[in-house]
């Protein structure tokens, strides 16, 4: 199903911004948090994608391996793309799925998942962008600067994820759940 879905989100990695504008985008109440989400997760694909060739740019510079970099660099834009991909297709597409090899687990709850992931991946992303700064590369410290700003788009994406979790997934269960046992049992809390 999430293979199905690769036409329909390279149409919104075409055109950013289509549902969202980007100065709506980064208000903290959200008419759409499902809307905002995708476009984050465009803005974090195309975030990736900067790095990526940050990356590449840095290193050839500094005259490392040209075919071990073009390789890192095509591995770092698909691993955005279907990163991005992924996170729309569980948050946004399906509102909280978490996908296995086989299978897709969905519940409100993933969407908290999703906002954790997001943020950590944000954070631990400077972290490795400020272990890799070398003083002696003339243009290493634009990696730090681009991948802070690629982690606020997944900080943001973890925010929309928790409101979106408060606005339509918070209740678990229903309110009228009634479980019965065997032989048609009224369960109750102290069965």
């Amino acid at each position: 199903e999430w293979l199905d879905t690769c036409d329909q989100y390279l149409q919104y990695v075409a055109k950013p911004f289509s549902s969202v504008s980007f100065g709506d985008l980064w208000k903290c109440d959200q008419e759409n948090w499902s809307e905002a989400y995708k476009e984050w997760s465009v803005v974090q694909f195309w975030m990736g994608f900067l790095v990526a060739m940050t990356v590449g740019i840095t290193r050839f510079v500094d005259h490392k391996n040209i075919i071990t970099t073009a390789i890192n660099v095509g591995v770092r834009i698909l691993v955005a793309f279907v990163l991005a991909h992924l996170a729309w297709f569980s948050v946004s597409k399906k509102k909280g799925c978490f996908c296995c090899l086989v299978a897709c687990c969905e519940c409100p709850p993933v969407l908290l998942l999703w906002g954790f992931v997001d943020m950590l991946w944000g954070v631990l992303g400077v972290v490795d962008a400020l272990r890799d700064l070398d003083t002696s590369c003339k243009l290493c410290f634009l990696l730090p600067v681009f991948q802070g700003l690629y982690s606020v788009a997944l900080v943001y994406m973890g925010l929309a994820c928790w409101k979106m979790f408060v606005r339509e997934g918070h209740q678990v269960l229903p309110d009228k759940m009634v479980a019965r046992g065997p032989e048609n049992e009224r369960l109750t809390a102290s069965s």
